[in-house]
Formats: structure tokens, sequence, C-alpha cells
């Protein structure tokens, strides 16, 4: 069974339940912050998977030639599938890149999801990133859609990520110093890990992340955790608070507020303290899924206009623009 499938359509109430029980968990759970990198982590530590968490038995439909290429990106563990939007018609220009990192489990799925129109106030697509402007890249990872590997749960998929990062930047339409990562969900949270483990994106946004794994695993999942969940520090190297002090790139943290997890107000002050360059924002009237569509239309304005790779992103969200958000969800 394709969990992704299940995600964006039966099983979006229990999500709903889930991502509520999980927002009221009390803050402060005693997480450390380690000054080690994510990275540094990553290359001392080998994760052990015993369990598949889904079926890994789904390839990705063939879209609308007009709308998505199916193509495969190289990797450690081998090709990876991935939706890319067609070249432009002047590849003289450089443009930039966006990899849209879906929520759900089992990868980027079948049928019509990412191609056909969906409801304002809960398109889990990237449709709005589909612009003759810029490029964008939908990937699937280890152990999705029948990739080598196994699923890993916010892993060995930041490894493929940076992958399918270096395939866009090959590209000699796309210019590699713009490549951005959005994340909604469970791709918000691997966007937060990304900006922990590379600093070689332009910027990384998420939407609705979590904080702590471990935190999250004590409400209702899904899936089956694909690791051993006596292994303490299986959890530890799947922390974005434990390795706040690694984000080096611009990044952008947005939740509507009844699905806001108090950690995140830790982090920001975490953040402020030790000029980490990550900005939290809590939409008062927004939950975890109406906030996609008007914070992706920001996001997409600002890519286009952050053109002096000569500088850092100059990339900002102002205090109108999080009000004009709220007017968009009210």
């Amino acid at each position: 069974m394709n969990i992704n499938k299940m995600c964006f359509r039966q099983v979006v109430p229990a999500l709903l339940f889930s991502l509520l029980c999980a927002s009221s968990f009390s803050a402060n759970a005693d997480i450390e912050i380690r000054d080690e990198s994510l990275f540094e982590a990553h290359q001392r530590f080998k994760t052990e998977i015993i369990n598949d968490s889904f079926d890994n038995i789904d390839p990705p439909w063939e879209a609308p030639a007009e709308i998505f290429n199916v193509i495969k990106y190289p990797a450690k563990p081998g090709d990876m599938y991935a939706y890319l939007t067609p070249p432009p018609a002047n590849k003289t220009t450089k443009l930039p890149a966006v990899i849209w990192l879906n929520g759900g489990y089992g990868g980027i799925g079948g049928d019509d999801y990412f191609w056909q129109p969906k409801p304002v106030d809960n398109d889990q697509t990237g449709a709005t990133f589909r612009d003759p402007n810029m490029v964008l890249m939908i990937p699937s990872f280890r152990g999705e859609n029948t990739n080598p590997g196994r699923y890993e749960m916010f892993y060995g998929e930041l490894e493929d990520l940076e992958s399918a990062r270096e395939y866009l930047a090959s590209l000699p339409y796309i210019d590699s110093k713009r490549i951005y990562v959005v994340g909604h969900s469970t791709g918000g949270t691997r966007a937060l890990l990304a900006s922990e483990y590379s600093d070689k994106f332009r910027a990384i946004f998420s939407l609705g992340g979590i904080p702590d794994l471990k935190l999250r695993a004590e409400g209702d999942m899904i899936v089956e955790l694909p690791f051993d969940r006596n292994n303490e520090e299986e959890f530890n190297v799947r922390s974005v608070y434990r390795y706040i002090k690694s984000i080096k790139t611009p990044t952008f943290y947005f939740e509507g507020r009844d699905y806001f997890w108090n950690e995140f107000n830790e982090l920001r002050a975490v953040a402020m303290v030790h000029d980490i360059p990550l900005k939290i924002y809590s939409i008062k009237n927004g939950d975890h899924f109406n906030i996609i569509v008007p914070v992706s239309k920001l996001i997409k304005d600002k890519i286009l206009l952050d053109t002096d790779t000569t500088k850092e992103s100059n990339i900002r969200f102002t205090n109108e623009e999080i009000k004009w958000i709220n007017k968009q969800v009210r």
C-alpha cells in the first residue's frame, strides 16, 4: 500500500487528529542542543533500519508531458524517481529551481495528484511553483516509488536530497546558486533537517515540520518507525531541535497556530541568542493545510526577486506580509 496516497485522501482525518494530539505536548522536553553538526552526526552514527514503514511497490505515474517529466536523478543507493517541469524553450536563461518536498509517506504517489487542481485551502501539490520563470522538482527518495534502498524516515533521505540538488545544479538552464527547498508536513521536517545537513541551498522553507521526532512518536503515527525506538540515538540524529545550531542557510518556518508546536517558541529564542538564520512564524488564523497556498505565493514572489547571488539571500518576511497571510486564511 502506498501510504502517501492515503495521507492525501482517506487518512487526512486521522492525520488531523494525530497532529492536534502532537501539538498539545508540553514544551521544554529537556532536549539537548548539540554543538556537533547534523552532517557530522551522520558521519559518526549509522542508522539501523529494522522495519519497512510501507510497501515500496508503486512507481510514480506518468504526468501530462506539458506539466512534468518523470526523470531519475543519481543518488548513492541508485537512481531515484522525480517529477521535473519541462525545460524552458530558451535554455540560455538561467532559472531558479524549487525542490518541493511533499507530505505524507510513501513517495510521490500515483494517479493525478500532482497535476490536477486542488482546493485552495488544502493544495499539497506544490502547484504554486509551476511557473515559467522557475523550475520545479518533486523528488522521491530511497525506499520510495520502487527506488533502491530502504526508507529511513528523516535520515538517509537528506543525502538523497543533496543528490537531487546536485542533479539540478548540473542542468544547463538552472542557476546552480538559486536552488531552494520548500516542504510541507513530513516534507517540512525534511526541509528543516536539510537546512542543518547542508549549506548549499539558497534558502529553505518549512510549512508545518516538527521540532523533534521522539515527541511526535509519542502520538499516533500513521506508519511504523523503521528503526529501533529503544535506541535513543536513532531519535537524536533525526531531531531538528538538537541540531538547530547547524543551520547556516536562511531558513523560514510557518505553521497555523492550532498546530504550532510550543518547542518552536524555544527554538526562536535559541536562534536569536546564537544568531542562527532561522525565522519562525505562527499564523494566527491558519491551520496545517490552508496556509500552504498563500505562504507559497509569497515564497515564489521572493524567490523571483532574489537574484543577487554575490550576497546572502535577501528574502525576508515583514509583519505586513504575515498579516496578509492571515487575511487569506481567515
